[in-house]
């Protein structure tokens, strides 16, 4: 008996269990999340919704080093922030809150706007994912709501089987 094809959404996260948060959340309240997800699920990105519950974005690490660069010369700049060295002074303390209390909707980038259906082939997710050099894809139902995101290691069984059906030499 032939196997049914998977589709995206046998390879999706649900986005019930995948963190995300409003674009009204702090920087601070954004990293406490992710600390706590990366030690119990690895996930390292949060989904960013808005007001109507649309994905407005990704905070990624990379979204978080860019609002503290950015941010740091409230702070006594970057090396102020990231040394060892105790800074109790106003100033410094002052920038700190800064950037905790920033809203990371000022963080995201963009949202691309593309997304898969739930019932696409796992090639398409990947063809979406190199070319539009995204690292995390929406994935939506027929009333075209969210209800999901794939990552390329979220496919990673998907091209094993790939090659351990591919005939031999």
């Amino acid at each position: 008996m032939k196997e049914k094809a998977k589709t995206i959404k046998d390879y999706m996260i649900p986005l019930s269990d995948y963190p995300h948060v409003n674009d009204n959340t702090t920087l601070h309240e954004a990293v406490n999340i992710i600390h706590r997800m990366s030690k119990e699920k690895g996930y390292r990105w949060l989904v960013v919704m808005n007001d109507n519950n649309n994905i407005a974005g990704f905070l990624t690490l990379r979204n978080i080093f860019e609002a503290i660069s950015k941010l740091a010369p409230r702070a006594g700049g970057l090396l102020g922030i990231f040394s060892t060295v105790s800074r109790p002074d106003f100033f410094f303390l002052e920038g700190i809150q800064l950037i905790k209390d920033t809203p990371i909707k000022k963080c995201i980038k963009p949202m691309v706007q593309v997304s898969v259906h739930e019932n696409d082939s796992p090639g398409k997710v990947a063809e979406i994912i190199l070319s539009h050099r995204i690292t995390i894809t929406p994935v939506v139902n027929s009333q075209n709501e969210v209800v999901g995101v794939v990552r390329p290691i979220d496919l990673i069984p998907f091209i094993k089987k790939l090659f351990d059906n591919a005939p031999p030499k």
